[in-house]
């Protein structure tokens, strides 16, 4: 399996999760004797298991850089490869001692191409400060909007990856210092190391979109996978630290350095990821196996190791969390199947998050077609399976996706009823389990609606008649598809009767009949269960007479002094809707539909 590893100041968190009281802790040394002229001792792993010793030579404190009363201490590092390769990423988080106290973690580096490794140590105070506070996120956090279209997904993560950039970067970009007169002149140069990315099993194509996302670039070298751990689950300050987005066949996260041990608390980075305060995606423990130089920013290559904890907290100064039980994830188990070759199974285990969560989802899925599919010409999907939320119920999946985009299509269209369920509005759900089968086929597998005609000229009131569909396949090859359908037993005028594919009939809806939105979390879970398949016949009648609309159901040619009443009750939910559907029906069939059709009828009385 090919491992690229690459460095970034990303990280991606998920939702929730508190910590333990603080214990009896170490003294640390207080930023307010910091002095230039100190001397300060590192830990950090350059190549191994081994931590090692570097020096920080200190150059002075940056009072209130990062805000009211954050600070950082200024200091020139050196020892092992420090003198060739510059401030690293990936050994964010090393503390730094002076008297054998712990006065903080290296966190920021001073611009591109510094000709001596210049660091910012953020002061392990406002580490635990930060680290130790509680609170849960809400759904008032999110910023995501689902469903969100394929091209909308590599631009999630990339504006989610904005938020991880520099606070000082940003502050007054492209700023030119030449001979900086004091230390308050430096701060605008200033950015986080950054954390060492790494993929593992990733698409080149999907690799490649994910990097442009982030903004960030890869590394050279090919990181081998790590075996399975012999130590301890303990961490010691020094030690890598891994927080994993997804594992199991595909593999992504980030590995920084632990700062400080505390019990079974961990704290690490001495800057934030997204800053989203708590969070809880799993700590792994991670390897570091070299460090590649580079005049622009040397980067630590390293891999995740086994879950050994939960990373519950991202705060502006630092990352923690509790070594012990990890956190609960989205198990998603793929299989995937063609003509061509034998059945493939996948199993992947996603970071529970509201945001995350869908986008990295959709990653795992999306890569694992193009992996095995080609990404040229027209192909053809059939997807079914299931999404459980556990006791919250299950979303059935039954769709099929054609033409060249199939393979984002499918995976656009599986991670919608997760993300609309993690981001509704009335009750905390993450999806537990996915279930998903893959069918393709290297063609343009879908049907065209043709004609649709009704088997008599002379349709009448409460009576059941039978709709036909022509169909036309790719190749030109035709069918008949019958449909029964039942007409109401009283209707005003002329009644249109509709049969769609789920895009018009979705365009349609949107438009003119406005479909309600649901009061809850059971209407919400079968509204997401009737979502409009791309392999479905759909019927309406509709009657151009006024409905109303109560609590996510459409209740149509109500009398008008039921309607005031509804009007007047501020408890009830209702709208107004020109048009109202009367009857509707749907047909499965084996491929995706495209067209739609329509037919004017005008109902009279009396028996077929």
């Amino acid at each position: 399996m090919r491992r690229v590893t690459f460095c970034a100041g990303l990280a991606l968190l998920a939702a929730a999760g508190l910590m333990a009281a603080p214990s009896q802790r170490q003294p640390f040394f207080p930023i307010d004797d910091v002095r230039p002229g100190l001397v300060g001792i590192g830990r950090t792993v350059f190549a191994g298991e081994t931590i090692e010793e570097f020096r920080a030579n200190i150059i002075g404190v940056l009072r209130n850089v990062l805000g009211p009363r954050r600070d950082l201490i200024l200091a020139k590092l050196e020892g092992g490869p420090l003198a060739t390769t510059g401030v690293i990423q990936g050994m964010s988080g090393s503390p730094v001692y002076i008297d054998g106290k712990l006065v903080g973690a290296v966190s920021y580096a001073l611009g591109s191409f510094p000709r001596e490794p210049i660091a910012g140590i953020t002061p392990i105070a406002e580490m635990t400060a930060a680290v130790d506070g509680t609170g849960a996120r809400t759904a008032g956090d999110l910023t995501a909007k689902w469903p969100a279209a394929p091209a909308e997904v590599f631009s999630q993560l990339g504006r989610i990856a904005q938020r991880a950039l520099s606070p000082l970067g940003a502050r007054l970009p492209g700023l030119q210092i030449e001979g900086p007169a004091t230390l308050a002149d430096l701060a605008p140069r200033l950015r986080p190391i950054g954390a060492a990315m790494v993929m593992s099993g990733f698409d080149a194509s999907v690799d490649r979109e994910i990097r442009q996302a982030l903004s960030v670039s890869a590394g050279d070298g090919q990181g081998p996978r790590p075996g399975p751990s012999t130590g301890a689950t303990g961490l010691r300050p020094g030690d890598p630290v891994g927080m994993s987005l997804i594992h199991g066949d595909v593999e992504m996260g980030a590995t920084g350095t632990v700062t400080h041990v505390d019990g079974t608390r961990v704290y690490g980075f001495g800057h934030p990821f997204l800053n989203l305060g708590p969070t809880a995606y799993p700590m792994t423990r991670a390897q570091v196996f070299t460090v590649v130089p580079s005049l622009d920013s040397s980067m630590k290559i390293a891999s995740l190791g086994p879950v050994i904890g939960t990373m519950s907290q991202d705060r502006m100064t630092a990352v923690g969390g509790t070594i012990g039980a990890g956190p609960r994830e989205l198990e998603v188990n793929v299989t995937l199947s063609s003509d061509r070759t034998a059945e493939r199974r996948f199993q992947f285990f996603v970071l529970h998050d509201q945001i995350l969560t869908p986008l990295f989802t959709y990653v795992a899925i999306f890569n694992s077609l193009v992996s095995y599919e080609r990404q040229a010409g027209a192909m053809s999907v059939t997807a079914t399976g299931t999404v459980s939320f556990g006791p919250n119920g299950t979303v059935q999946i039954d769709d099929a996706f054609t033409g060249d985009t199939a393979s984002a299509l499918t995976a656009a269209a599986i991670i919608a009823p997760i993300g609309l369920a993690s981001t509704n509005e009335f009750r905390t759900v993450l999806p537990e389990k996915l279930d998903l089968k893959l069918r393709v086929s290297e063609q343009q597998e879908s049907k065209t609606i043709e004609r649709v005609w009704l088997d008599t000229t002379r349709p009448k009131l409460g009576a059941t008649h039978t709709v036909q569909v022509q169909l036309r396949d790719f190749r030109g090859a035709t069918e008949t598809v019958a449909i029964p359908v039942t007409m109401p037993t009283h209707a005003s005028g002329p009644i249109t009767l509709l049969v769609s594919d789920a895009p018009t009939l979705n365009a349609l809806e949107q438009k003119e009949l406005k479909p309600g939105k649901p009061a809850g979390w059971p209407a919400l879970l079968a509204q997401l269960n009737a979502t409009k398949r791309n392999n479905r016949l759909y019927v309406r009648l509709i009657t151009s007479s006024a409905g109303t609309v109560v609590g996510g159901e459409t209740l149509p040619a109500l009398p008008p002094s039921v309607r005031s009443i509804l009007d007047e009750d501020k408890t009830v939910s209702s709208s107004s809707v020109a048009r109202t559907v009367i009857g509707a029906w749907e047909h499965r069939v084996d491929r995706a539909v495209r067209g739609s059709r329509e037919l004017t009828l005008t109902l009279t009385a009396g028996q077929q």
